[in-house]
């Protein structure tokens, strides 16, 4: 089950709800579900988040040498161009 399942379950469950009166044990029951739902929907986005962050963090990792290497080459050229102006 998905999170966007997991949420529609929530509110289908408060909509449940709302239809009992205040206090009524089918109230506190469907209330207490749909929290339930609701927690599964948060950690489902919370994990989709937390993989998204790996993988920037390693296609980011995967750029590091490249940009060191320009790096060093460009002082490389720089030093080289200070030293021809002498």
């Amino acid at each position: 089950m998905n999170d966007n399942t997991s949420g529609q379950k929530a509110r289908e469950l408060l909509t449940q709800a709302s239809q009992h009166p205040v206090a009524s044990p089918q109230r506190d029951a469907l209330v207490a579900e749909a929290a339930v739902w609701a927690r599964l929907e948060h950690a489902a986005v919370i994990e989709r988040h937390s993989v998204a962050a790996v993988d920037i963090e390693s296609a980011l990792a995967s750029f590091a040498d490249p940009v060191r290497k320009l790096g060093s080459e460009i002082g490389n050229l720089t030093e080289h161009i200070k030293l021809s102006q002498k």
